[in-house]
């Protein structure tokens, strides 16, 4: 394969993923596509830079973190009854 081609393939690849990628106000407006309201989008993507692109598995990742966050140990405090 050509230098030329070999270099074709690559933009041509970079594009494509490009089109996979939204900023983060058309995932907003597009959350029904991801089967989420558009509060919950945007409060997943509220640390998200107006201009950044974003896959729909970053997004989805993001949801994921956003709406069903890690189980956070309990905290127990010694109390003592006496003071």
């Amino acid at each position: 394969m050509s230098t030329k081609r070999k270099e074709k393939d690559d933009s041509a690849a970079s594009v494509h993923l490009d089109l996979n990628k939204r900023t983060k106000q058309e995932w907003i407006e597009g959350a029904a596509a991801l089967k989420h309201e558009r509060f919950e989008v945007a409060g997943a993507l509220f640390n998200c830079k107006p201009d950044e692109l974003l896959s729909q598995q970053d997004v989805q990742s993001r949801l994921d973190a956003y709406l069903r966050p890690a189980a956070k140990k309990e905290e127990t405090l010694n109390v003592n009854p006496e003071s």
